[in-house]
Order: structure tokens, then C-alpha cells, then sequence
């Protein structure tokens, strides 16, 4: 894509959160047609949206994200500062088209990690983690055609991130086991599923790991104080409608609420 289409695609992903409008479709010069654009469109949209970021969002980590993006590796987008919670958040549902809920793990770096120590692995990421959150990430569907949305326009819409809320900081958590932690999530205070760390790459720093690489290869990197959230730990996808309240409770971490 040349430089104009991928001005028109990213004006198109404006436009919706200006006009509250869903996307019926791309121009025709402007549909990402790969990955790399995808991330091009992405950089244009969070530039001309001007928002404070405060980290970023790893989605597709787990087996379900995958087959209900049809991909068959993660993506990122940005966290916004005017779109982060701590603890609670109420949604106003004007603002959101399709809202799905993820239980997700976080986790604030303590320095920046960038190229000079690349490539990066477990142990070098979990030297940069200072603390981890219960969280929660709401995705939205800004395209007509609705849900499932393929990985391009994924990406493109900032990896269709909404609202990021999280838990307290926890900084003793290096006797956490990761992978074992359980989440539940209630519906209207009744079970709707739940989930377990590993549903997350095996693990939910592998996808902090994935980000820390992937990033390099973008010329990005990831900074002292960001919170990085690593994807859906829910074994099925929590499609959230008006008026109901959902809290994620994980394990040894404590509780995320929302009320829509």
C-alpha cells in the first residue's frame, strides 16, 4: 500500500470513533492486505488519535483468539490513557458497538527493553517486570460486518482495543504460578466461564516476550512504567450486552469489575 492508502484506511478508523459510526468497508486502495501494512495503518490511527498511551495489548494468545481471528500467531496494539481503569469502570454503551470482555494478566516494566539486549527471552523479560495486575481488556467491533473480524482489519482498528481496567499492583509475584492461575467470570453474579494463565501461550509472559521481539522488528520498543496485557485467559469469548455487570476474579489476584 502506498502512503495515501494507508492515510485514507487510518482517516476510515477516525472517523468511526468521531462519527460513532461502524466501518462498512474499506476504499479499495485502502484494505490491508498484510500484516506489515495492517501495523502502518495501525501507527497512522494511534498518531492522528493524539491519546496518551500507557502500554500496550497482546491479543491472540490463546487457542480460541486464534481460531476465531483465523491466525495463527498473536498481534499488538496500543493502551490509552483516557481508556484505562483502576479496579472498576462503568461503560457507556454508546461508546462501544460489540463489546467482548477478556479476563487477561498485566504486567509494568521496570525498564525499557530495547534492542541492545535483543533478542529477548523468559528470564531477561522477567529481570524487567516490576509488578503484575488482574485485568481486564474490552475489545470492540468497529466493522459492520461483526464478529469474527479477520487479523488485517484487527490490526489495523489498534488491534481493536476499547478499554483496558486493572487490579491493584502486585510486586511480590515471583511465586505466582502463571500458568495455574484460575480466573471465573460472572455475569449478572453468575457464572459465564472460566479460564486458567496457560490458555495464554502456555504461559502469560510469553506474550510479553513475543511483544518485546516483535516490536524491534517494527522500530518500537517497550518502556520503563508501561503495562503490557497478554491476552484473553477465557476459554470462550464474553460478549457483553447493556445494562449487565461483569466481574473477572482471578486467583491470588483479586477482582476486576465493569458495568455496562
Amino acid at each position: 500500500m502506498n502512503e495515501q492508502a494507508i492515510d485514507k484506511a487510518a482517516a476510515c478508523l477516525r472517523r468511526i470513533r468521531d462519527d460513532g459510526k461502524v466501518l462498512a468497508s474499506f476504499p479499495g486502495d485502502a484494505e490491508p492486505n498484510d500484516i506489515e501494512d495492517a501495523y502502518r495503518i495501525q501507527d497512522r490511527l494511534v498518531a492522528a488519535l493524539g491519546e496518551k498511551t500507557i502500554g500496550w495489548k497482546v491479543g491472540c494468545t490463546s487457542a480460541m483468539a486464534q481460531e476465531m481471528t483465523n491466525t495463527d500467531e498473536p498481534f499488538y496494539g496500543r493502551m490509552f490513557k483516557a481508556t484505562s481503569y483502576q479496579g472498576s469502570a462503568s461503560i457507556d454503551r454508546r461508546d462501544v458497538f460489540a463489546p467482548i470482555v477478556e479476563p487477561e494478566i498485566a504486567f509494568r516494566l521496570s525498564r525499557d527493553l530495547r534492542i541492545d539486549d535483543a533478542p529477548f527471552d523468559v528470564d531477561g523479560v522477567l529481570d524487567a517486570v516490576d509488578a503484575i495486575y488482574a485485568a481486564v481488556e474490552i475489545v470492540d467491533c468497529r466493522y459492520a460486518q461483526g464478529w469474527p473480524i479477520p487479523i488485517m482489519p484487527t490490526v489495523a482498528d489498534n488491534g481493536v482495543h476499547a478499554t483496558f481496567i486493572s487490579g491493584d499492583a502486585i510486586a511480590d509475584w515471583r511465586s505466582f504460578d502463571r500458568p495455574g492461575i484460575s480466573v471465573r467470570v460472572d455475569v449478572e453474579g453468575a457464572l459465564e466461564v472460566e479460564g486458567v494463565g496457560a490458555n495464554a501461550l502456555d504461559d502469560p509472559i510469553n506474550g510479553l516476550v513475543w511483544l518485546a521481539n516483535r516490536c524491534l522488528t517494527r522500530g518500537h520498543y517497550l518502556k520503563k512504567g508501561e503495562i503490557i496485557t497478554t491476552g484473553n485467559l477465557a476459554a470462550a469469548p464474553v460478549f457483553a450486552k447493556p445494562g449487565q455487570h461483569i466481574a473477572a476474579t482471578f486467583e491470588g489476584l483479586g477482582k476486576v469489575e465493569v458495568q455496562f
